[in-house]
């Protein structure tokens, strides 16, 4: 079975070096340059072992805080500047491990990475269950840790708007009746009466979404018949 890695590098700085070192410890490594493309390869790739993250000078926490929501795997960061109050930041955020970025980087990298995988693997007595990941542009959300990311920031959604955005968001195009969506979300059979309370639940869902400047999809009511969610291309 192959392994793998995922390094998010903003500049990708030469890694031959470094891909090389992991290759010759049997574990491939794949490279991306923003938070929006590490977020598309966890959503799309559950079995990663580690995250790197090399912040060269560059914002990372809001990645950091996305990539944490997305996977189990441990992060480790990687800094040119160590910095003390900033390493307490990133433990907050999400990080497992951080350590400074040297010219003799590869060393001290390869040996933290080694150690995450192995406390992850080898020391870990729960079998690891994929997370069940959707991904809409600038929406994800992490179905088994209840957690929802738009613009690399989180967001709160209680149980009733978390499963009916989870619902929607599934099935991005299609139309769900009003009948469909209560009887899946309460359990109940329909009533008319209900329909204030679906609607309540999801107008305080949309306002959420244009409150957070979620451009890359909406939700949309088909007069008469229900509700869908939208993605537009991007």
């Amino acid at each position: 079975m192959e392994r793998w890695i995922l390094i998010l590098c903003h500049d990708r700085p030469k890694l031959a070096d470094l891909q090389g070192e992991w290759q010759k410890k049997g574990i491939s490594v794949r490279i991306v340059s923003g938070a929006g493309e590490a977020s598309s390869e966890l959503s799309g790739n559950t079995e990663y072992l580690l995250v790197i993250i090399f912040s060269d000078g560059k914002e990372y926490l809001s990645s950091l805080k996305i990539i944490r929501g997305l996977t189990k795997a441990p992060v480790l960061v990687v800094d040119r500047q160590y910095d003390s109050t900033e390493k307490t930041a990133a433990v907050k955020a999400g990080a497992d491990e951080y350590i400074k970025w040297t010219d003799s980087y590869l060393e001290e990298n390869i040996a933290s990475g080694l150690a995450l995988i192995r406390r992850y693997t080898e020391l870990n007595q729960t079998k690891h269950q994929p997370s069940s990941i959707i991904s809409r542009g600038t929406l994800f959300i992490n179905v088994n840790y209840h957690k929802v990311f738009i613009n690399s920031q989180e967001m709160e959604f209680p149980r009733y708007e978390f499963n009916l955005l989870c619902l929607l968001a599934s099935s991005p195009g299609r139309v769900f009746t009003n009948e469909q969506l209560y009887r899946d979300i309460w359990g109940d059979d329909y009533l008319r009466d209900a329909d204030n309370g679906l609607h309540s639940c999801l107008n305080r869902i949309r306002r959420k979404l244009e409150e957070a400047g979620c451009t890359s999809c909406r939700i949309e009511n088909i007069r008469g018949v229900g509700y869908r969610f939208v993605q537009d291309d991007t």
